[in-house]
C-alpha cells in the first residue's frame, strides 16, 4: 500500500512557523514588561526616597524641591504608562499566540486521525490479503485431494 502523506502538510509547517514567530513575540513583550515593570519600581523608590526639608524654606529652595518632587511623580507615572502599554502589548502577544497555538492542535489533530485511519486502511488491506492468500491455499487443497482421492479412484 502507498506511504501515508498529510495533504495540507505545508499549512501544517506553516501554522507552526506562525507560532513559533508568535511564541517569540510574546517571548519579547514579556521581557519589555519586566523592564518596565523594574523602571516602575526604581522611580517609585526613588521618588519616595526624597527628602523634603522641614521648616521655613526660601523661595528658591522651596521651588526647587517642589519641582523635583513633580519631575520625579511624572517620572513615576510616566513609568506607569509605560508598564500599563508593555502589560498590554504581553497580552495581546499572548492571545494572539494562543490563536496560533490552537490552529496548529487542530492541524495536528486532523494529521493524527488521518494517521489512523491510513493505520486502518492498511491492516484491513493486509487482512483481505492475507484471506485471499488462505483462501488460494485452502482452494488449492482441496483441489489436491480431489485430485489425489480421483488417482485412488481410479486405482481401485
Amino acid at each position: 500500500m502507498n506511504r501515508y502523506r498529510f495533504r495540507l502538510d505545508s499549512v501544517l509547517r506553516a501554522r507552526r512557523a506562525q507560532e513559533e514567530l508568535a511564541r517569540q513575540e510574546l517571548a519579547q513583550a514579556n521581557r519589555r514588561l519586566r523592564t518596565a515593570m523594574e523602571a516602575h519600581r526604581r522611580e517609585a523608590q526613588r521618588y519616595s526616597e526624597l527628602s523634603t526639608s522641614i521648616g521655613v524654606l526660601e523661595g528658591l529652595e522651596f521651588h526647587r524641591e517642589r519641582a523635583t518632587a513633580e519631575l520625579a511623580a511624572a517620572t513615576v507615572e510616566a513609568a506607569r504608562l509605560t508598564v500599563d502599554a508593555a502589560a498590554a502589548e504581553a497580552a495581546a502577544a499572548y492571545t494572539a499566540w494562543t490563536d496560533a497555538a490552537r490552529l496548529v492542535a487542530a492541524l495536528e489533530r486532523l494529521d493524527e486521525r488521518r494517521r489512523a485511519e491510513h493505520r486502518a486502511e492498511e491492516l484491513r488491506h493486509e487482512v483481505a490479503v492475507a484471506d485471499d492468500l488462505t483462501g488460494a491455499r485452502v482452494a488449492a487443497e482441496l483441489a489436491a485431494g480431489h485430485a489425489r482421492q480421483g488417482r485412488v479412484e481410479a486405482r481401485a
